[in-house]
């Protein structure tokens, strides 16, 4: 069963701490909402997930099936089946929203500003995603 885990985490973005401590695990098959109003540190959470280079993390951990997602380049994150939507994505010519979906809702972990779900993948699928 994959898990995905955040344990004491605490980012910052320049000189300034977003994220104090915080601590989360998202099992297979289940999907957890991040509610809250701007500035809270959702997108903060996921940027940092995600390797964004603008947040620094600067305590704790982030797991994914025991492997450490912080020591992972970006398109090692995205192999393992981590995937960032945008609630609003830039145009890229020839590409459109629903191709764009279509890649991402293969089985692996998807996040996005609300939800953060974790749903099964199995070897032939992620060998034929890559």
């Amino acid at each position: 069963m994959s898990i995905l885990t955040v344990k004491d985490l605490h980012v910052q973005v320049e000189d300034k701490e977003i994220l104090k401590g915080l601590n989360l695990e998202v099992k297979e098959g289940e999907t957890h909402a991040l509610m809250g109003p701007n500035g809270n540190g959702k997108s903060t959470l996921l940027a940092a997930i995600m390797g964004n280079p603008k947040y620094t993390v600067t305590a704790g951990e982030i797991l994914l099936d025991g492997r450490d997602v912080l020591s992972m380049e970006v398109d090692e994150r995205s192999k393992a089946g981590l995937f960032l939507g945008m609630q609003y994505p830039s145009e890229i010519s020839g590409v459109t929203n629903s191709d764009f979906l279509r890649t991402a809702i293969r089985p692996g972990i998807s996040f996005s500003a609300i939800s953060i779900s974790l749903r099964p993948q199995s070897d032939s699928e992620m060998s034929a995603t890559l």
